[in-house]
């Protein structure tokens, strides 16, 4: 271990092998630093803090601080859990958990951006990218593979399907299902083709998704569709069903193409 004369590390942490922490970084109560972290000077890590392997937590940013809800009570023993191989950049913000036991969950491989937030919990799955002045906001749900831009503003409770990309300067209060392009205001663009074929997705799986879109999205029943689809065995691959089964859960509703221009009063 490295830790610099000026850092203040309660005796209560637990720290991995070959963890690094910097000048005057805060490593406070009973924090866990798994084998390889850095933690950079100024970096505060409070008490619930458990962080993987080969993590970076940069200057300035705060990890198990205490989440921005009224009605927490500080008694509680709540923890935040981050992957292994996560970078958290300089003056980014993961608050812990409100519920008694919970944690508010990153995954693997996670990139959070300058001053980008993940508020208490939040479940979040692997290969997270957050932009810069990013916030997900308390209870949402992201599944693996989710890029969200920079500026971009999750609202609470909402979930995301695997594979979005969110553009930069959106807002979201609506459900995303998987593998879509988001923009503006609970706004769509179609699925992210692009990411897909990135990441090695076949031309059968894509062109079974573009079907199940058109299905799916065919009229403002979008749940409705989607279940019907499930019934009739549409899907006729792993990612079509994935795809599908987004929509067997009810919840703040879907983003759906013509949300935006009905919600604005425009014509579809």
């Amino acid at each position: 271990m490295d830790i610099h004369p000026t850092a203040v590390v309660s005796p209560q942490a637990e720290l991995g092998e070959g963890v690094v922490i910097g000048a005057y970084a805060l490593i406070e109560g009973d924090a866990r630093i798994g084998a390889g972290t850095v933690i950079e000077p100024m970096a505060r890590v409070h008490s619930g803090a458990r962080i993987g392997a080969n993590c970076t937590i940069g200057s300035f940013s705060t990890i198990s601080g205490e989440p921005q809800d009224l009605h927490f009570d500080k008694s509680k023993k709540t923890f935040v859990e981050i992957g292994d191989n996560c970078v958290i950049r300089e003056g980014a913000t993961i608050h812990r958990a409100t519920i008694e036991g919970g944690a508010t969950k990153i995954g693997n491989n996670a990139l959070m951006m300058a001053n980008s937030h993940v508020a208490h919990d939040c479940v979040i799955g692997d290969n997270f990218i957050e932009g810069c002045f990013t916030a997900v906001a308390g209870h949402c749900h992201l599944a693996d593979n989710i890029f969200l831009s920079g500026g971009v503003m999750i609202h609470q409770k909402v979930r995301i399907g695997e594979g979005v990309i969110v553009s930069g300067v959106s807002a979201a209060s609506l459900d995303i299902p998987p593998f879509i392009n988001v923009f503006g205001r609970n706004d769509m663009s179609g699925l992210n083709t692009i990411g897909l074929r990135r990441r090695g997705v076949s031309a059968a799986c894509i062109a079974d998704l573009k079907n199940l879109y058109s299905i799916v999205f065919d009229s403002d029943s979008v749940r409705k569709n989607a279940l019907a689809a499930i019934d009739a065995g549409a899907a006729k691959t792993d990612v079509g069903r994935l795809f599908l089964d987004f929509f067997r859960m009810e919840g703040r509703h879907y983003l759906h193409p013509r949300h935006a221009a009905r919600t604005m009063g425009h014509s579809s």
